[in-house]
């Protein structure tokens, strides 16, 4: 056995090894990785449907099929499913079932067959063909970001598969602007460490991690990615939200970080006033990402707005 402990005492030395080395050159696939094994440790189902074009589309299903309509989140750019694993664990706690996709190309879901795949038009049609994978009705719908374009669209196109709709510092309701809109175009796609930086304090007001280089850099490589590029490329003015907010369902959520610098609290305050009963609940001290930089009060939030 004294002889057994040197060996076992260098092989955990090096996982530990193995694991920091990792981290250091993929922090954002190690943490895409716990999520799923969080997911899975939590008794999640993964699952694969075939998309709008035949191409594969994954999402997680967390909580006992029943009755009751389930919660579908929809993340943002850059991101994937792993984003509302925090999210989902609170809602199933809560007695929810909860549905979580990756979008098209993000995550474990494949890359859509055409280019216009990746727009809004694409990732509306995959959430249709999801649910009707699924055999799901009605559901509630909560969307981040650009999920949150998307979860207004799918609500405008079918809004009689909504029953409760959530927009998190939702895109789409921004006013065109041509060069502020050049401007955010370049800095969702940075060249540099320079630029990966600018996009860091972009998201976060309420920093998440340090800005350590390797991460800073992560994160950079993360936008860089195929599925972002070609999102931010596919998305088009006539998609947008604005102007169709009398559409949404009535009731429609907002919830705002009240520092977002990306999607602005003023364009939410404009939208949600549009929309028949409309709230808008402020998440005070965030930025794009209230999820990530406030989870607490988010979930909160979250399962206030779920319920009345």
């Amino acid at each position: 056995m004294r002889r057994a402990l040197p060996a076992l005492a260098l092989a955990v030395l090096f996982l530990l090894a193995f694991g920091a080395g990792a981290f250091f050159a993929d922090p954002i696939g190690l943490l895409e990785g716990a999520g799923g094994l969080a997911y899975r440790l939590a008794g999640a189902n993964s699952t694969f449907v075939p998309g709008p074009d035949g191409s594969r589309l994954h999402a997680f299903e967390l909580g006992p099929r029943s009755a009751e309509v389930p919660v579908v989140l929809l993340h943002g750019l850059g991101a994937a499913s792993h984003y509302w694993i925090e999210t989902a664990l609170d809602l199933s706690r809560s007695g929810r079932t909860v549905i979580v996709p990756d979008a098209p190309g993000s995550g474990r879901s494949d890359e859509p067959s055409a280019a216009s795949g990746w727009g809004i038009p694409g990732r509306v049609a995959a959430v249709s063909a999801l649910l009707d994978a699924l055999r799901v009705g009605r559901v509630d719908l909560v969307g981040h970001s650009l999920g949150g374009w998307t979860a207004g669209a799918f609500a405008l196109a079918e809004p009689h598969r909504v029953r409760r709709l959530v927009l998190v510092d939702a895109a789409g309701f921004t006013k065109p602007d041509p060069a502020a809109e050049a401007t955010l175009r370049r800095s969702l796609s940075p060249g540099d460490r320079a630029g990966a930086r600018r996009l860091y304090d972009l998201l976060f007001f309420r920093k998440p991690f340090p800005a350590a280089g390797f991460l800073v850099d992560a994160l950079g490589r993360q936008y860089r990615k195929e599925n972002v590029v070609a999102s931010v490329a596919a998305l088009n003015e006539r998609d947008g939200l604005r102007g169709r907010e009398a559409g949404l369902p009535a009731g429609t959520v907002f919830i705002h970080g009240s520092e977002d610098e990306i999607c602005l609290l003023a364009d939410a305050r404009t939208a949600f006033a549009k929309v028949p009963g409309g709230r808008l609940f402020v998440v005070r001290g965030t930025g794009h990402d209230a999820p990530l930089e406030a989870p607490r009060l988010f979930h909160e939030t979250l399962r206030r707005a779920l319920a009345e």
